[in-house]
């Protein structure tokens, strides 16, 4: 429940009428949430940006960059960064410069690489047709002007973005605006033994696969509870102030979201309940580019054309690890090798058919691929591709999250399957598998 005059979160009697409960009690991570609920947030809640959100504003073009300081400028006090947040952020600042300005560089050079490829090919292509030599050359021209100017915009966007940026925090312009906006709204750091109680809770939490923090299992040492760090910070404060907390982040793995089918629908229904439990309020998760476009209206700041569109960009690099619905390459080939190695090698034929064909294989062509006789039963044919998968899954090869990857359609009800397909975010890897094969 709340308190409609001061938007507390006011403990649920769950005493009487312990029985009589709705849809969404037990349930709340699951409800979507309203403007009102945004409004309530923003103007009352615990607002909290997670460190790779402060440390992509050195990612951002000086637009964006200067929108997202504005929308956490306008929470004002409601702004929140936990002590651990900006541990991250020192302790990654230099790298993510470093990266940052070798992106243009490694863009162009990449560009350059891409056109000596494409001048290749466009000769291998000239002498197998016998192209006058003519026109050969006007081709190359128009090619090379195309690729010249993409390289020049690469270089002059980039010198422009990062003539100001620098490692000397007393001339950076993010660090000149973000000390005011940070000023007397970071948390203490813990005591050196609660700080031990929590990297050992985190550690635990890591090897039970608890959220959050159990997909940084691969760092180093202690690093791998350095999300959970960061959420017992969370809980402490947002449970002093006994309010809702909306956590803004760029992190989009599944230890702080529920998936579904591939994508981030809010947070895990665990975080939701435990921030209750610590007398804090309902959890709100957004990535930075919805934090500006719920924000803006509510805030009433404006945005600066194409800043969303940046932010996008970012966000869209910074959660690309490589995978398609939880799948990489390497995980889908371990997949096909595993399937062949135990003869099941026609449901991999059937899988990188299905993917040529915008993601469905019919029943009748699935005949023909394994050569079945006619009035076989398909029952049972996707046994083998889901239960390898659990078998990566208990591996940690693909995460829990991971889409199916075969599945049986049925034109009406009960019966015979009409024909098999594969997730439409697995279509374009497995395409991608098959041309490196047939390379």
């Amino acid at each position: 429940m709340r308190d409609t005059t001061t938007g507390a979160a006011v403990a649920k009697d769950t005493t009487a009428g312990a029985d009589n409960r709705g849809l969404f009690d037990d349930f709340g991570a699951f409800r979507t949430p309203t403007t009102e609920d945004f409004i309530a947030v923003l103007k009352r809640g615990l607002v909290v940006p997670d460190a790779n959100v402060l440390l992509n504003l050195y990612r951002y073009t000086e637009q964006a960059r200067g929108d997202l300081l504005r929308a956490l400028s306008a929470v004002e006090d409601r702004l929140w960064v936990p002590h651990q947040v900006l541990v991250e952020f020192w302790r990654n600042r230099e790298s993510t410069l470093s990266d940052a300005r070798s992106s243009g560089a490694q863009a162009a050079e990449d560009m350059a690489g891409h056109a000596a490829q494409a001048e290749r090919t466009l000769r291998t292509w000239a002498n197998r047709v016998a192209l006058p030599e003519e026109e050969t050359d006007r081709l190359r021209s128009q090619l090379n002007e195309v690729f010249d100017d993409v390289q020049e915009t690469i270089v002059k966007v980039g010198e422009g973005e990062w003539q100001n940026i620098t490692h000397d925090t007393s001339t950076d312009p993010v660090i000149t605006r973000l000390e005011p906006a940070l000023d007397g709204r970071v948390g203490a750091p813990l005591s050196q033994e609660e700080h031990d109680k929590a990297i050992t809770e985190g550690m635990r939490r890591v090897e039970k696969r608890l959220p959050p923090g159990y997909m940084d299992k691969t760092k180093e040492g202690v690093g791998a509870a350095a999300d959970y760090l960061v959420w017992e910070q969370i809980l402490r404060e947002a449970g002093r102030r006994q309010c809702d907390v909306l956590f803004v982040t760029a992190d989009g793995k599944e230890d702080w979201w529920r998936k579904e089918q591939g994508f981030n629908r809010g947070p895990r229904p665990e975080l939701t309940e435990e921030l209750g439990a610590r007398g804090g309020g309902r959890l709100f998760m957004l990535t930075p580019k919805r934090f500006l476009e719920v924000a803006a209206p509510i805030l009433e700041f404006s945005l600066q054309k194409g800043s969303v569109e940046d932010i996008e960009r970012v966000e869209r690099i910074g959660t690309d690890d490589g995978t398609y619905g939880g799948w990489t390459a390497a995980a889908l080939q371990e997949l096909f090798d595993r399937l062949t190695y135990e003869g099941w090698e026609d449901r991999v034929d059937v899988i990188k058919y299905a993917a040529e064909m915008d993601g469905v294989a019919s029943a009748l062509s699935v005949y023909e691929i394994c050569d079945y006789p006619d009035g076989r039963s398909l029952r049972g044919f996707t046994k083998p591709v889901t239960r390898i998968t659990g078998l990566l899954r208990s591996l940690g090869k693909v995460p829990d999250s991971a889409v199916q990857v075969l599945k049986a359609e049925y034109d009406a009800g009960p019966g015979p399957a009409s024909g098999f397909s594969v997730h439409p975010l697995l279509v374009p890897l497995i395409n991608e598998l098959g041309d490196e094969d047939e390379a």
